[in-house]
């Protein structure tokens, strides 16, 4: 009986990894231009973080730049029905190296994104990006398949040892 349950727990674990939960529609990473006169650079993305053994997927929205160091900026996105609507959404201070970082996960409507900006405090455009326009790119899909796959395996070397322990009890 413990046999068949094992056999029954490892397929459905392995029909999980077989549909890679990366494979979503609201993964999009750009690269953000660079505004009049700016010589920042910087990147944008919009993603569903995949579903793990562990942890439930959940989306995340995320701009790193690297600007003037030691300056705070603004972080300004449109979503929704009003793509040419702007809202600032956070902020973005830089270290002294001139790099910073912007992160929301489980926000609603992050996958509605359209437009990003990243605004300095006198309203001058340092980076600007529009999602409708960039091409998508799974750049972390196999990373993420690996570290399923290696959830999977302990997991099931795991309940595989407690079953041989049970047994030579």
């Amino acid at each position: 009986m413990q046999k068949q349950w094992v056999t029954a727990v490892v397929m459905g674990v392995l029909a999980l990894v077989t549909v890679p939960a990366w494979a979503q529609t609201c993964k999009n990473q750009m690269v953000l231009t660079p505004g009049a006169g700016s010589t920042a650079t910087g990147t944008a993305e919009k993603k569903i973080v995949s579903a793990t053994l562990k942890n439930p997927a959940q989306n995340k929205f995320e701009v790193d730049i690297h600007a003037k160091p030691l300056t705070p900026y603004m972080v300004m996105v449109s979503g929704g029905t009003t793509p040419d609507n702007l809202s600032t959404v956070g902020g973005i201070f830089t270290d002294s190296t001139g790099a910073g970082e912007f992160e929301v996960k489980n926000a609603v409507g992050t996958c509605s994104i359209h437009r990003v900006k990243v605004v300095a405090l006198n309203g001058a455009t340092v980076l600007s990006g529009n999602f409708d326009h960039a091409l998508g790119v799974d750049d972390d899909a196999p990373e993420v398949e690996v570290e399923v796959e290696n959830e999977v395996q302990a997991e099931v070397e795991a309940e595989l040892n407690n079953i041989a322990n049970n047994g030579n009890n």
